[in-house]
């Protein structure tokens, strides 16, 4: 991966730089390095059409789309086929009606909207993300059962963690599983509101790895979701794109 490629990774994902200078997003202080990654696709299932069963599902972008406020509605904006990153992008699906599909995005302005349903397949997703600030931990949901269970840090007071329920936009692995972002990073749909002044790195927050255990169960991030780096190499094997994150107090 170039230099220039590579920069442009870091410009989007907050903690994710990649030229001489770079800060993350995990400590308040943390060093300068050059980060690589490599992006992870996915293989999924599509399933049949008509009304969606119980479950998590999401559309796979096939072809470029007009995402609408309503069904037929105004233009709220344009969904391409890959991510920043270069993965293809799966958009979580809140209800299907009509020839329609409202799904959940990673626009600045529209965090939902609909698109025509043939803009691609709606697959399931069997697994989902619980992440609770309370206890700082992540657990990994698969058909109602929790199935994995991991200690995080989380965003201190001054930059929280932000709450809602988010999506995986990407899967990516680093070239250097020792550097500030670990093994692994699950970029998610969301930006932090209270990025600190004069920071430079973008407003993304992800969850990643570190080896760094010893900040596990503390509030010291800049807001993103850190997880040893063993525990995010099993969460990169189960999770899919797509995959809702739920972050609650």
């Amino acid at each position: 991966m170039t230099r220039r490629r590579t920069r442009a990774l870091g410009a989007t994902l907050l903690a994710l730089a990649a030229a001489a200078s770079t800060v993350g997003c995990g400590a308040d202080v943390e060093r300068s390095e050059t980060t690589d990654v490599r992006r992870v696709d996915d293989g999924v299932r599509q399933v049949a059409n008509g009304p969606l069963p119980d479950g998590n599902w999401a559309l796979h972008i096939a072809r470029r789309v007009q995402l609408r406020e309503s069904p037929g509605g105004r233009v709220l904006g344009m969904i391409r086929t890959r991510t920043v990153f270069g993965a293809p992008v799966y958009l979580p699906v809140i209800e299907r009606r009509d020839g329609w599909v409202r799904v959940r995005t990673s626009m600045r302005r529209a965090r939902s909207g609909w698109v025509p349903a043939d803009a691609g397949p709606v697959l399931r997703q069997p697994r989902s993300i619980v992440i609770d600030l309370s206890d700082r931990r992540m657990r990994i949901i698969h058909r109602g059962r929790v199935t994995h269970s991991y200690k995080v840090a989380i965003g201190s007071p001054a930059h929280p963690t932000p709450t809602g329920t988010f999506y995986v936009t990407d899967r990516l692995r680093t070239d250097d599983p020792f550097g500030t972002y670990g093994c692994c990073i699950l970029p998610l749909n969301v930006r932090q509101p209270n990025v600190p002044q004069g920071w430079g790195g973008g407003d993304r927050i992800a969850i990643h790895g570190t080896t760094d255990t010893t900040v596990l169960g503390q509030a010291v991030t800049l807001g993103c979701i850190r997880a040893s780096n063993r525990a995010m190499r099993r969460v990169m094997r189960a999770v899919r794109l797509g995959t809702p994150v739920t972050v609650r107090e």
